[in-house]
């Protein structure tokens, strides 16, 4: 496994920021946030899934943004930071280059949406085709919300 240091990172195309339970000890680790947010700035794109981006949002990264997130824990993402407008109907929200999405599927959802705006809507069904997924294509409604 290779492993580097986030100052040692030389391309900075797509950062994408995974959720799970360790957000719950990591929006209060200031060296990880600081360093999440030089990331972030440095990057083209930034992608969250799940409760990534209450990372993001306590990063600094948000502020101002509308954002989306799991809505199984939409009550520890919003008391956690109220910098971002937290768009809660929404399946995926992108707000310049900053991508959230709702839970591990919307993550899906909003991947093979990126996939469509970088490499064009035919693409993006090929590639869930190829998965034997059935894309949620609308971002504006998750239907766990």
């Amino acid at each position: 496994m290779l492993t580097q240091k986030p100052s040692e990172i030389k391309s900075h195309d797509i950062l994408l920021v995974p959720g799970g339970f360790a957000t719950r000890t990591l929006i209060n680790d200031k060296k990880f946030l600081s360093e999440l947010e030089n990331l972030a700035q440095k990057s083209k794109f930034v992608l969250s899934i799940c409760t990534g981006s209450v990372l993001l949002a306590c990063a600094g990264c948000l502020k101002g943004k509308r954002a989306t997130s799991n809505k199984s824990s939409w009550e520890f993402v919003t008391s956690a930071s109220k910098d971002a407008e937290w768009i809660k109907p929404a399946r995926w929200v992108k707000d310049g280059k900053f991508y959230t999405s709702s839970g591990v599927a919307a993550g899906i959802d909003m991947a093979l949406g990126f996939t469509a705006e970088i490499h064009g809507l035919q693409r993006a069904k090929e590639i869930a085709k190829s998965m034997e997924y059935v894309w949620n294509d609308d971002a504006n409604f998750d239907p766990f919300a």
